[in-house]
């Protein structure tokens, strides 16, 4: 094991003069000569002593392919020198039986410098590039971007976790961190052969109350239309599409110019409708990476009659028939939606531009028969929570459903229309009937 060296400070003590002291021996050797002192084995008793203050430790290690990792620390007293000695000559010597030999690079990169790098090659012509891009600067200044990587321990990450909980970062964003972490490790260790565990992963992080469902409520359709109509009526047709067949932002709009290339990526291109077949294809999707190889990247869903009418008449008004369907940007939809929540009178709380999705989600669920059917639509990545959130039935439409049971026309009727269309649904459908006067009609 490595020897602690002293590092500390040399004084001299002269009769009739201060203290001096001196980085180096040799400065405070040189001083003693100039003071009639000039041979050090016949100074005077005191005169010359080095303090023990600062405790310096060099472990350096070679594996068979001539690889050479150095470790150095000075601590204030020799016994924690001598413990961290101890601590780094084990764990070199763990790296070896278990990698084999040394990655020098693992020993010298700092926190910035592994986080950028690890950002630059693994999302790289990922859809959520941008979006991780914006976390990394916020990690780099949590953690300290001038610390070494291979100094991140777990009592960091838990303070980083009490950090984002303090600062009032909702679960989802504080999971989005923690993603890119856990991400970050496991990359370290696959593609680059670094030592290292996963210290960022099995932390509590709050869950997210993703289960909660958006819907209108009452007259809002009405309200969000007649605001946009008022205030933003581009979107609309935006938003149209969107509620028919569960597109995100991304995948009808683009994304924000780059800064430095000035480059967009995302939206729906007319090139990728055909109006004959009745496709509408999407070449890329938020989920294509992590898509087995079997699986096509994109997506194909039909078009729909109401997706005619929404794009149709968009398609004759263009001059070229070719490039972005929509002109706008993740941003700008995102601004104007909320605005327009913000000015519906009275204003809609709680509805964002994704919220739609949700609601589109659960009135697609209505005409599909399983889960399974339903992701080819809508490109969610989680077939067993699509299932849970979409096909489990609420109190009130069990309850109906139970119904049938009785046998009579009435509530076998009841169950039927609430299996297929919902409760909600259900209960408009059985108050137009009501309000028809002749029932003939309603079979024409």
């Amino acid at each position: 094991m490595a020897k602690p060296k002293n590092r500390s400070p040399w004084t001299v003590r002269l009769s009739g003069q201060d203290l001096q002291k001196f980085r180096l021996k040799s400065q405070a050797l040189a001083f003693l000569a100039e003071n009639g002192h000039p041979e050090p084995d016949k100074l005077p008793r005191g005169a010359l002593k080095q303090l023990e203050t600062a405790f310096e430790v060099q472990v350096i290690r070679k594996d068979k392919e001539g690889n050479v990792v150095r470790r150095s620390e000075t601590f204030d007293t020799y016994l924690e020198a001598e413990k961290y000695a101890a601590k780094q000559d084990a764990d070199l010597e763990r790296i070896l039986q278990d990698q084999g030999g040394f990655e020098v690079g693992y020993e010298t990169i700092t926190v910035k410098e592994v986080l950028e790098k690890f950002h630059a090659e693994h999302y790289k012509g990922m859809a959520s590039f941008k979006e991780v891009g914006f976390r990394i600067p916020y990690l780099v200044g949590w953690l300290g971007g001038s610390r070494k990587f291979r100094e991140l321990n777990k009592k960091d990450f838990e303070k980083l976790q009490a950090k984002l909980a303090a600062e009032k970062y909702s679960a989802s964003s504080q999971r989005n961190f923690f993603t890119v972490l856990t991400s970050l490790y496991k990359h370290a260790a696959r593609k680059w052969h670094y030592p290292v565990g996963n210290p960022a992963s099995d932390m509590d992080l709050p869950k997210p109350a993703n289960y909660i469902e958006r819907d209108f409520k009452g007259d809002e359709r009405n309200r969000l239309f007649k605001s946009l109509q008022a205030h933003s009526p581009w979107l609309i047709p935006i938003v149209e599409t969107s509620l028919e067949l569960t597109f995100r932002r991304g995948e009808l709009v683009q994304g924000a110019k780059n800064k430095k290339t000035g480059e967009q990526s995302g939206g729906l291109m007319w090139e990728n409708i055909d109006w004959e077949l009745g496709l509408l294809t999407l070449e890329r999707e938020k989920n294509d990476a992590s898509k087995p190889v079997s699986e096509s990247l994109g997506r194909t869903v039909p078009l729909t009659p109401r997706l005619r009418e929404v794009l149709r008449p968009l398609y004759d008004s263009s001059t070229t028939k070719t490039g972005l369907v929509f002109q706008g940007t993740i941003n700008s939809v995102t601004t104007s939606f909320s605005n327009a929540c913000k000015l519906a009178e009275p204003p809609i709380k709680k509805l964002t531009f994704h919220s739609l999705r949700k609601i589109s989600t659960k009135a697609t669920s209505k005409r599909v028969n399983n889960a399974m059917e339903l992701r080819r639509l809508t490109g969610h990545k989680n077939v067993e929570v699509l299932d849970k959130r979409y096909y489990g039935v609420q109190v009130e439409e069990l309850a109906a459903l139970l119904l049938a049971s009785s046998g009579s026309v009435k509530h076998r009727g009841l169950a039927a229309l609430t299996k297929v269309l919902g409760l909600e649904d259900a209960k408009k459908f059985l108050k137009e009937v009501q309000e028809t006067k002749n029932l003939d009609d309603l079979f024409k």
